[in-house]
């Protein structure tokens, strides 16, 4: 009885766990500008992106100051472009941009309610000619997400609820004193789910999923962050992997130990049955 209770508490412990770490990850890789802002390079390598930012500022600069200056090259579409192109491939280059991918993720999950704008410092920035400064801000066409911000919301008090009853639950299951291979067994049974779950929210679904909610190309942006943080997730497959088999194959080693350790009070029970009999 006290085996099976502890079990069923283990098993909804190892259940809300796997909320709480797929809920995180989630979190990061779909629901956090600030993660966004950090990887403007990794968010600014995707082709279409970069497209949506370089020619909105390309075709204001070139069709505001061209004409202001018909024979300086520097304000052709194609010269402008090209080196916005050059600034946003670039690591320091696409910091300078950060603040625009941070403020168009924020606006498709429902953070910021106010439409994007691309401020002239900020187009001084990617264009790197002063002469930008004059212009007139430019708003960048991010939709809200309804769905995003739904999950974005429900997440937000899931996460951490979901962690307070993990440790709640382990809590009551070591209370109960379970059978130690029980526990072992269980934990690398929980492990491996929770390889699964990493898998699961922390780079399919935001690879594969979340992209195709909207037609706003500022969708794939969590894709984005999932291909930035697979040597994270590989590393973290590893060890909770390695971890649940390493428990699974103790489970084995301490029940031959059991078994090992009372070799004489089995055989003298299974005697007294077989004379009873």
């Amino acid at each position: 009885m006290r085996r099976t209770f502890a079990g069923l508490i283990f098993g909804l412990a190892y259940g809300f766990a796997g909320l709480t770490i797929a809920g995180f990850l989630l979190q990061r890789t779909a629901f956090d500008p600030g993660v966004a802002a950090d990887s403007s390079r990794a968010v600014l390598a995707d082709p279409l992106i970069r497209s949506e930012v370089v020619t909105l500022i390309a075709d204001a600069v070139a069709g505001q100051l061209g004409p202001l200056a018909p024979n300086d090259p520097n304000f052709t579409q194609a010269n402008v472009r090209a080196r916005i192109e050059q600034v946003a491939t670039t690591s320091a280059g696409s910091k300078l941009l950060a603040e625009v991918v941070h403020d168009a993720h924020a606006r498709l999950i429902g953070v910021q309610r106010t439409p994007v704008q691309i401020t002239p410092a900020q187009m001084v920035d990617a264009t790197q000619m002063q002469a930008a400064a004059v212009l007139p801000p430019l708003t960048l066409d991010v939709p809200r997400i309804g769905l995003l911000d739904t999950i974005r919301t429900v997440l937000g008090w899931l996460v951490p609820i979901a962690g307070l009853a993990t440790l709640a639950l382990v809590a009551i299951g070591l209370a109960a004193h379970p059978e130690r291979a029980a526990v072992f067994r269980s934990l690398g049974l929980g492990l491996l789910l929770l390889a699964v779950l990493v898998a699961l929210f922390g780079y399919v679904i935001p690879k594969y999923a979340l992209p195709h909610i909207g037609s706003s190309v500022w969708t794939r942006v969590p894709a984005a962050l999932a291909s930035d943080s697979v040597t994270l997730l590989v590393g973290l497959e590893l060890l909770l992997v390695g971890g649940g088999l390493a428990l699974l194959a103790s489970t084995g080693i301490i029940r031959r130990k059991q078994r090992w350790s009372t070799p004489v009070n089995t055989y003298r029970y299974q005697e007294e049955r077989r004379w009873s009999g």
